[in-house]
Parts: C-alpha cells; structure tokens; sequence
C-alpha cells in the first residue's frame, strides 16, 4: 500500500512540474508598449496613426497645413527614423520610448517664428516679441535666460542658425535664425545630448573648436622634449 502511495504521490510531483513548466513556456513574455502624443505649434493640424505601439513596431505622423506652412517636427523621446526625417509633414518611426510629437507650423509665411519653451525652473526673454524676423532681413533674435529657483544649465534650438553673441551655455545668446526656431531653455538639469539644431555659422565665440590650439601644444611640447633631450646628450 505504502509502495502505491509512493507512486501516486511522484506521479502527482511530475504532473504539477510539467504543468508549471507547460504554463511557463506557453505564457506570453512582457511586451513594452510606448505611449503616443501629438501636438501643434502655429496654424495646422497634427495625427498619428496610433495612440500606443509595442517595441519594434512603427508610428507614421502626419502634419496637415492651415494658414501656417509646416516647418518640422519637434520630438521628445527616442526613435529611429523609417521613412521620411523630421522636416517631413509625413514621418514614419519606430519608437523606443514614449513619444511627444510636435508638428510646428510658420505663423506667417514671409516671417520666420521662434517657438520658445522652458524645462526646470526659470524663463526666457526674446527680443524682438513677439519673436518673429522677416526672412532673408538677417535680423537677429536675443534670448536671455531667467534663473528662478534652479541654475541655468544651457540652451536646445531645433532649427539652422548662426551664432552671433554668446554661446549655447550663456544665459544670453544672439543667434541670426535662417529656419523657424524652436529653442528649449535648461534649467537645473542637464541639456538633451541630441542637441538638433544646426549651427550654419561655425563655432561660437565662446565655445570655439579648441583642437588647433590643443595640437599646437602638443607639438610645442615635442619641440620642448627633444630640446631637453639633446641638450642632456650635449
């Protein structure tokens, strides 16, 4: 009897094991779904072709013109680009994160608009304000950076600009717009590293492209060891 009950009792042990392993494999894994939003700057409408996608599948944004003519898309999140880029009214991307989609559009066709936003705690000043330039003027924009309760930590522009006075990291930069701008002020926290603005002026004033200094310092040093050297030799 004890011998049937023993059998019993392993049968069961290997009925219930199959069964949690069965379940285990036949259960679906996680799936990481990201959230979709779409907004507008300007005078035109904006849609994407879903609310929500899992992980590698893809998003198709469309932005439709009022009076305002489309000039980009602004996005936060992370994304690779399928078809088309972010200067398309139509952009298909496969996210990889929760996606904030911004169709801006040109408030006047022959003026060039500067879409000013905040992260952290502080404001912008623009100068001219309304910030708006006509095109082909050269006129230029003044952005200035007001601290309240967090330290200024830099500036994000998603347009093609020169950089006339200052830096990305001063708290007053002039820039010379050549496309619509959309400029993001940083404060108390750190600046986006895709920074996707397009600096068409070269480098700022105050941030210039060190590398020929560093090299002509470099080759100074070699001079000044090979000098050492032949004098020890001497």
């Amino acid at each position: 009897m004890k011998k049937i009950i023993s059998i019993a009792l392993v049968m069961l042990m290997v009925f219930a094991l199959s069964t949690v392993t069965f379940s285990a494999l036949g259960s679906p894994e996680p799936t990481t779904k990201y959230n979709i939003s779409i907004g507008t700057e300007g005078d035109g409408t904006a849609a994407a072709d879903k609310k929500g996608v899992v992980e590698g599948d893809t998003v198709t944004l469309s932005a439709t013109e009022g009076d305002g003519y489309f000039t980009k898309w602004i996005i936060k999140g992370s994304y690779k680009s399928v078809t088309g880029d972010e200067y398309s009214a139509t952009f298909t991307i496969m996210p990889t994160s929760d996606i904030d989609a911004v169709a801006s559009f040109s408030v006047e066709k022959d003026y060039l608009t500067i879409f000013v936003d905040v992260a952290g705690d502080g404001s912008v000043t623009a100068d001219p304000n309304p910030a708006k330039i006509k095109k082909g003027s050269g006129d230029t924009v003044t952005l200035t950076a007001n601290e309240k309760n967090a330290p200024f930590t830099g500036w994000n522009l998603a347009c093609e600009y020169e950089i006339v006075e200052g830096s990305l990291t001063s708290k007053t930069l002039v820039i010379k717009p050549l496309t619509d701008v959309h400029v993001t002020a940083y404060f108390g926290q750190e600046v986006p590293a895709n920074n996707s603005g397009t600096n068409k002026g070269g480098t700022s004033p105050a941030t210039g492209d060190y590398s020929v200094m560093i090299m002509a310092l470099v080759l100074m040093a070699m001079g000044l060891g090979a000098f050492a050297v032949k004098k020890i030799k001497d």
